[in-house]
């Protein structure tokens, strides 16, 4: 390691102990080895793989851009433990100090994830250990702004470590919510599909088909930004988009019905000219 590197790590992990301080598992010692730990590639095959390479993608989020590299170091002892075979658990919000009191939803949130990830991780490996891997995250970005650390040039923010968590989880399900709903989201101010969506579209047709759906549902939502009026066009149009990929999938389209709901039906409340992620989706619903 580079002297100078050597000197700003540890200047970093005394002066700056992290965004969220003393994570379960950090060691200023193994701030030494982090940089070489790190600056390779780390993974696998199966759950405990693609933990593995999540775990280290958040060690080089708090080292190389949060330059907490004694929160890094966190992360990077559960990219080894999932490499030798051994199922890192994630955080519990007990384990961080974080109650009901600070997050009204965090028993629920954790007991959702674990069920969740233990529920799908066989069938879907990698997208189950982004979620694990992003809950353990979120833990660390609420307890941050617990202790009153800047959350703004570096470190998560709460809200944006909250909806990158959802969306794994709804990517750890197959692309399905808690009922017989399926969710496609959308960039900013976009209609196109990307590889994820065409992905659960896939998933959507496998699941008419295992169900014996008969009718489908497709709802457009957008974020907050614009006008209503443009944004009741734009979820009407993403409606479209989802449907007609549907049809070229064998859907046919007598068995749909679309609508758009503009910013009128938020997943994640927000006020005005919000860019919230979870909110530019297609909701599809199948009934028997």
């Amino acid at each position: 390691m580079k002297k100078f590197t050597v000197i700003a790590l540890a200047a970093s992990a005394l002066a700056l102990a992290g965004c969220a301080k003393g994570l379960p598992g950090s060691s200023l010692g193994a701030t030494w080895s982090a940089e070489n730990y790190l600056s390779a590639d780390h993974g696998g095959s199966g759950f405990n793989g693609a933990l593995a390479s999540e775990y280290t993608e958040l060690g080089r989020r708090s080292a190389f851009k949060d330059v907490r590299w004694v929160n890094s170091t966190a992360y990077i002892a559960k990219a080894k433990q999932a490499e030798s075979g051994s199922t890192p658990a994630p955080w519990s919000p007990d384990e961080l100090g974080i109650t009901t009191t600070v997050v009204e939803d965090a028993d629920t949130l954790y007991n959702e994830v674990v069920s969740t990830v233990n529920e799908n991780k066989g069938e879907r490996p990698a997208e189950c250990a982004r979620a694990q891997a992003m809950w353990d995250q979120f833990l660390e970005a609420v307890r941050g702004k617990r202790n009153g650390v800047h959350q703004g040039f570096a470190c998560i923010s709460v809200e944006d470590a909250r909806a990158m968590l959802r969306e794994a989880i709804i990517a750890c399900r197959g692309g399905r919510t808690a009922d017989t709903g399926v969710i496609v989201y959308f960039g900013f101010n976009q209609t196109n599909l990307t590889d994820r969506a065409r992905e659960t579209l896939d998933a959507v047709v496998a699941g008419v088909r295992t169900l014996g759906a008969t009718a489908l549902s497709v709802v457009g939502h957008t974020d907050t930004v614009g006008s209503q009026g443009y944004n009741q066009a734009l979820s009407e149009k993403r409606a479209r988009r989802v449907a007609d990929a549907l049809v070229a999938r064998g859907i046919p389209e007598g068995s749909m019905t679309l609508a758009g709901r503009s910013f009128n039906d938020p997943a994640v409340a927000t006020g005005p000219n919000v860019r919230e992620p979870l909110n530019r989706r297609v909701e599809i619903a199948l009934d028997k």
